[in-house]
């Protein structure tokens, strides 16, 4: 699974708020006016990411790491 299809899901599927000011890039969910941390990537990160880890942003997201992939291959 590649790190742009993670980022581009996260902005435009599930429109979290991105936020690029610190040393990892953190993905926020606006609740009700409130902010809830969902997920933190890497600047750096390029390329494919380990199952393990891809695992570890899926229940970030309270999903299972097989709904994670749906959403990411649904157009």
């Amino acid at each position: 699974m590649e790190v742009r299809d993670i980022r581009r899901t996260l902005r435009r599927k599930l429109h979290a708020v991105e936020d690029t000011r610190r040393d990892h890039v953190f993905y926020y969910f606006e609740i009700e006016g409130k902010q809830h941390r969902a997920t933190k990537l890497s600047h750096g990160a390029t390329g494919q990411l380990d199952d393990n880890l891809v695992h570890l942003i899926a229940g970030q997201l309270r999903l299972r790491k097989e709904e994670l992939e749906s959403l990411i291959e649904c157009p």
